[in-house]
């Protein structure tokens, strides 16, 4: 919001004053508009619907560039879409036209673009669950790029209900390694589980985690005994995992450990599209405070008075355990929207993926990646930007780099992806 519009408004609401030179019109149409705000503390903020008790934190126009850094470029945010990052930060934050400047922003990701897959139908493979925990998958990732603390595979684990992740850095896939994982990481922290599913591989395959499934009661299955492509959940966040590394650790592969903890985060404090929920929140009953919320803060309860904090956690602790009671309660429901969900969006992928069949024809001065065709693990699925020097009827174009340089080499348009380029200051934005 404009600091002149952000002014007007926290004025008349602290004091009646308003706007000069305004006719009885424009007095009218200002005070209808104030009615949607609040004042706290001397800041301003949107009355929130969804959640009465807490209030979306205005952002003036200075503010726009340092949430969105936060809300999709951090380490913690995680280079999500947009369906993701604009939840998370309308969780928080209200701004106009801040859906217009948040999808903008995603897609002009220079690094987003450069690693975005092509879209493919992904088949439904729903499995019972339960409790959180209940149902578990494991996997290895790898080998990757070994990094300068000698680690090359990932070992992976999901849960079913809430979508939590759990993932260790590994210098080999042996069994010890993945016992001490399964142990440590995920039984030691969540308690024992039900159901394990994992691959034939030898490092699942094995008397050293036969015998602490047999000693705590967990049912191993296998996924092709169990059924073909039932860990298809760990599979699909193997890939996203894979894709958070790769886009921080593109000037050094060698350091894509580092970043491990940072994309876990970032997966679990995100709504997940099957559940509506965020895993964090499902495992632990409330939303993650983030790094953002520490500078700017979204809820007013962190700068009112003690007086005023103590009333406003009573109030959220009651409406807490309501909603707490909802979510245990009709479970079986959850259960079954959830995977109506994912049928839902595996339908919408298939749209998606039919309607690129037909190449994109380019035009002459526009800039468009040209996809990598012998990728490593964690390398750019396309290079460029490039710029279209020349274009035949039969769907090859001829390129030139940034520098000028033209490709003697043409490619077809079915190899090729447009790019957008982030042409406005973020300090614009608003």
């Amino acid at each position: 919001m404009d600091f002149t519009t952000y002014f007007n408004i926290l004025r008349y609401l602290e004091s009646l004053e308003l706007p000069d030179n305004n006719d009885a019109a424009q007095r009218r149409a200002f005070k209808r508009k104030a009615h949607y705000y609040v004042s706290i503390d001397g800041l301003l903020y949107k009355k929130n619907k969804e959640n009465p008790i807490r209030p979306l934190r205005v952002l003036k126009k200075s503010e726009l560039a340092t949430v969105l850094y936060n809300f999709h470029e951090d380490p913690l945010a995680g280079h999500f879409g947009f369906s993701e990052t604009y939840r998370a930060i309308s969780l928080r934050y209200f701004w106009p036209q801040m859906g217009n400047d948040i999808r903008s922003y995603v897609q002009s990701c220079d690094i987003c673009q450069r690693r975005k897959r092509l879209l493919r139908n992904e088949p439904l493979h729903p499995i019972k669950i339960g409790q959180p925990f209940d149902h578990v998958g494991m996997d290895i990732v790898g080998p990757l790029p070994i990094t300068t603390r000698r680690n090359k595979y990932i070992v992976v684990l999901t849960e079913y209900l809430t979508k939590w992740p759990e993932a260790r850095a590994l210098s080999d896939a042996k069994a010890a390694s993945v016992v001490s994982f399964f142990y440590e990481d995920v039984i030691c922290r969540h308690g024992c589980l039900k159901v394990l599913l994992t691959n034939q591989g030898t490092h699942f395959v094995n008397e050293l985690l036969d015998s602490l499934c047999t000693r705590l009661g967990i049912k191993h299955h296998l996924s092709t005994a169990y059924r073909p492509q039932t860990n298809g959940l760990t599979e699909r966040f193997n890939r996203t995992l894979c894709e958070t590394l790769a886009k921080y650790s593109m000037e050094d592969q060698s350091n894509w450990d580092l970043y491990l903890p940072s994309a876990l985060f970032a997966y679990r404090t995100i709504r997940q599209q099957t559940t509506r929920f965020e895993p964090f929140y499902l495992t632990y009953g409330r939303e993650a405070t983030l790094p953002i919320e520490l500078k700017l803060p979204s809820d007013p309860t962190v700068i009112r008075s003690d007086v005023q904090q103590d009333q406003q956690v009573e109030d959220f602790q009651e409406q807490f355990y309501q909603r707490i009671r909802m979510l245990i309660g009709p479970l079986e429901d959850n259960r079954q929207l959830a995977r109506s969900n994912v049928h839902t969006s595996q339908e919408k992928q298939k749209q998606r993926y039919d309607a690129q069949i037909h190449p994109k024809q380019y035009a002459i001065g526009e800039q468009v990646l040209l996809k990598n065709f012998r990728p490593k693990k964690l390398d750019t699925k396309w290079n460029g930007p490039y710029y279209v020097h020349d274009r035949r009827n039969n769907g090859n174009y001829q390129l030139q780099t940034i520098n000028g340089k033209i490709r003697k080499k043409r490619v077809h348009a079915n190899q090729l992806r447009p790019y957008i380029s982030r042409s406005l200051e973020m300090s614009d934005i608003g």
